[in-house]
């Protein structure tokens, strides 16, 4: 049952959770051993009792022994509420540990991996599956501390007064067990197996019951054929599994007959032995009781082992090839949750360079990037622009550290980017990204996320609000910056329209004055006329800052030092605006289709 892997996650959670393992241990215990006295006591109270008949009177010993006997049955009635309590308050603990630690793994892995079909696919099973490591280790404890226990007494009792049973235990526990087993298989079999299929399912349910979904549905009449798809994969799904169970129900009771006859044969010998005055009416009670008993324990053991210790142990491999390796130093250092500084581990930006950078997506057959050299220094302003596909994006990402090139060298002031060292680089970048989240958190919340060290500075939030303008949408709410976004748990939340949106993602990277503000489509969302507006106040931001800025749209130029022309991953040009317009190539191309759009939208708006 046990390998390695399931050895490191076993061992994880007894070092960092030991106390409430041990609490819950001695729960276990202590309600385990509470059954056996009381089963013990019982036949003394039978025996005591018969001793009595016909003599018209009850001893002082019948007396206490009852006493103590309705004591421990009252005990034992409210150890239930005391096992659940502690069985919860031990897997809360262990599932808030191994959630963390799948999290904080999450959050480490290269953004890349996130567009490998095959990697979603072993995310999405590892994540819906961490509570399994707390019901593997609360199963392996009943295992060992009730059941196998109870089990274990039972056998203890038949080897004193009837060694023929320790046969009857040991045929029902073969066999319960070899039908849960086979089971078990199957079914994480199939849990594997329909994983693709599965996301499938959650997908198309989300856009049946998500609200983002619900204006679609409505407009294009679409409900029916998402539902048609949902259904189809649904009874796919159950079906399978619908499957296993009624090969799972033919062979339990085909078992069930073959347990009755076992448990005739049991009684028979214990009234065989009782007619011959082998043992007393008391002991007889007591191995009667211990029968059924024993039965009930070995379903349960076989329940645990099969169902869950012997099934759960498989999804600990899983959550292993995940998260390991990680260290007991860093462990530690994320469940103490440690708050990041936002030091510049490089030291003040002075220089970032790209030296033939090359980049591919893991399901694409070209590079996105293809060996591409690039030098921003501090103070610039540059402009990287193309069409969509050109790769500028990407680019971004790549500067940014959110993508790690799959050729080529980055440095920042002369120091090489690798693994070890890339998430230092996310302090020196304030972003705006094409496709930001639309948090239901407050304002104040979401601009101050693009600083999180600074998330509460009451100065750095109201300079942010100040250069995104967005002073005005603030002041338009009565709960002004605490207002909260969307309504997914606040009815009092506000729903904001797409410029509005955007232009709390412009505040957010303006957040903290970062070393380098890269912006990538920040008007995507914006009307051309009032993307005028927003261009001169980036300009006026942008003095005595480095900014990049990402877009398909000329107006950008107009801002820039230097114009980074992208096209099918390469840098096709680069240089001054009046430079590659003298070169009459790409650029002038790109400036000429849309110079007209700008040029007669501004006179538009001055008239």
């Amino acid at each position: 049952m046990f390998n390695q892997k399931s050895k490191w996650v076993t061992g994880k959670a007894f070092r960092f959770c030991g106390k409430y393992i041990i609490i819950y241990s001695v729960i276990l215990i202590s309600a385990a051993a509470l059954n056996f006295s009381i089963q013990l006591l019982s036949k003394s109270i039978i025996n005591e009792l018969s001793s009595r008949i016909g003599r018209n009177s009850v001893g002082t010993t019948f007396i206490m022994l009852t006493t103590i006997y309705m004591c421990l049955y009252f005990m034992e009635k409210a150890n239930g509420f005391i096992i659940t309590y502690g069985n919860n308050f031990f897997k809360f603990r262990v599932d808030m540990i191994f959630h963390k630690l799948f999290m904080w793994r999450s959050n480490d892995t290269p953004q890349i991996k996130f567009y490998d079909n095959e990697f979603m696919e072993k995310y999405s099973f590892v994540g819906g599956n961490i509570n399994k490591i707390s019901s593997f280790l609360s199963n392996l404890f009943t295992v060992v501390f009730v059941n196998a226990a109870t089990v274990i007494f039972s056998v203890v009792l038949f080897a004193m007064y009837e060694p023929m049973l320790i046969i009857y235990a040991v045929l029902i526990t073969a066999g319960t067990l070899g039908i849960d087993s086979y089971v078990s298989n199957k079914e994480y079999r199939l849990d594997k197996q329909q994983i693709e299929e599965q996301r499938f399912h959650d997908y198309y349910k989300s856009i049946l019951t998500d609200k983002s979904s619900a204006k679609e549905l409505r407009l294009y009449n679409t409900f029916r054929h998402f539902l048609l798809k949902w259904e189809s994969i649904y009874d796919k799904l159950r079906m399978q599994k619908l499957n296993i169970s009624i090969k799972k129900n033919q062979l339990e009771n085909s078992y069930t007959f073959v347990r009755l006859i076992c448990r005739a044969l049991a009684i028979a010998l214990l009234l065989y032995g009782t007619f011959h005055r082998k043992y007393d009416i008391g002991t007889f009670v007591l191995l009667f009781g211990l029968i059924e008993g024993c039965a009930n324990q070995v379903n349960n053991l076989s329940y645990v082992l099969a169902k869950g210790a012997y099934k759960d142990v498989k999804y600990l491999g899983d959550y292993y090839d995940y998260v390991a390796p990680i260290s007991n130093e860093e462990i530690k250092a994320i469940l103490e949750d440690s708050a990041t500084d936002g030091s510049l581990y490089f030291g003040p930006f002075e220089e970032l360079t790209l030296e033939h950078v090359t980049f591919r997506y893991s399901d694409s057959d070209r590079d996105a990037i293809n060996n591409v050299s690039f030098t921003l220094k501090k103070g610039e302003i540059v402009s990287i622009l193309g069409y969509n596909g050109s790769g500028k994006t990407t680019l971004s990402k790549i500067i940014n550290g959110s993508l790690a090139p799959t050729k080529g060298v980055i440095k920042l002031n002369g120091i090489e980017i690798n693994d070890s060292n890339r998430s230092k680089l996310f302090a020196y970048f304030g972003n705006t990204p094409q496709e930001f989240s639309k948090f239901s958190v407050s304002i104040s919340d979401y601009v101050g996320l693009g600083r999180i060290e600074l998330i509460a500075h009451r100065p750095a939030l109201e300079k942010a609000y100040g250069k995104a303008d967005i002073g005005e949408l603030i002041s338009s709410y009565g709960c002004r910056d605490i207002t909260i976004l969307g309504k997914e748990y606040d009815n009092e939340g506000v729903d904001l329209s797409g410029g509005e949106w955007q232009k709390l993602a412009i505040a957010s990277g303006y957040m903290g004055d970062p070393e380098i503000l890269l912006m990538d489509e920040p008007t995507a969302s914006i009307d051309p006329l009032k993307e005028a507006e927003m261009i001169d106040t980036f300009r006026k931001n942008a003095e005595n800052s480095t900014t990049v800025f990402i877009s398909h749209r000329i107006g950008f130029a107009r801002l820039a030092d230097k114009i980074v022309m992208m096209k099918d991953g390469i840098i096709e040009e680069e240089g001054s605006h009046e430079k590659l317009l003298a070169e009459g190539g790409y650029y002038a191309e790109l400036f000429n289709a849309q110079k007209n759009l700008y040029e007669g939208g501004e006179e538009a708006h001055e008239a």
